[in-house]
């Protein structure tokens, strides 16, 4: 996406009385290289997930030829790891989906607060106030490029465990500039 295409998209976000500090889109290479990991252990997951099916089929394929009920029975068991093998095979194309999703995503920064706008059809976005700022971190790479983590006061709920949501900008070409924009927003905040 050009600049211009993201900073269109972000104005038609803004609200009355909001104007744009910066705008940028994401680097898709670098969240494909983020999803890596996530690839690398699906791997062996959606390998584990085939061998099951070929054990499975050769070890129950004697009992389909069977013509009772109960040897028919047994011609669904390969069936049983099908939906590991898609978690697998997902997984494996996560570097692919990150990729794609981060071709189509723009990042604003305004007066008002900091918003993630993902999607080109049908759009998602993500809004973030002074208020829910807690923390702002940025990692710079050499080229003056690189990624801003944003810690926001939000939680998470999973089985027993809460955390804080952290909100990622990644690719950001000026990458100080940009945290020194949000950490301005982030100071900026009313009293409460």
């Amino acid at each position: 996406m050009n600049p211009g295409d993201a900073q269109l998209r972000a104005q038609s976000e803004l609200q009355s009385g909001e104007s744009l500090r910066w705008t940028g889109t994401a680097d898709p290479t670098r969240a494909a290289i983020g999803g890596i990991p996530v690839s690398l252990f699906g791997i062996p997951f959606a390998g584990f997930a085939l061998f099951w099916i070929n054990g499975a089929y050769h070890a129950t394929g004697h009992l389909t030829r069977r013509p009772d009920a109960f040897g028919s029975a047994f011609s669904v068991f390969p069936l049983f790891a099908l939906p590991f093998l898609f978690i697998g095979l997902r997984m494996v194309l996560a570097p692919l989906w990150a990729y794609l999703q981060g071709r189509n995503t723009v990042y604003a920064v305004t007066n008002q607060r900091v918003l993630v706008i993902t999607g080109s059809g049908t759009r998602a976005v993500r809004s973030f106030t002074p208020r829910d700022i807690v923390f702002v971190e940025h990692r710079e790479r050499p080229d003056g490029s690189g990624d801003i983590l944003i810690r926001t006061n939000a939680i998470e709920r999973t089985n027993n465990r809460t955390s804080e949501i952290t909100v990622g900008l990644y690719g950001v070409p000026n990458v100080k500039e940009v945290a020194q924009q949000v950490m301005t927003l982030h100071t900026e905040r009313p009293a409460a």
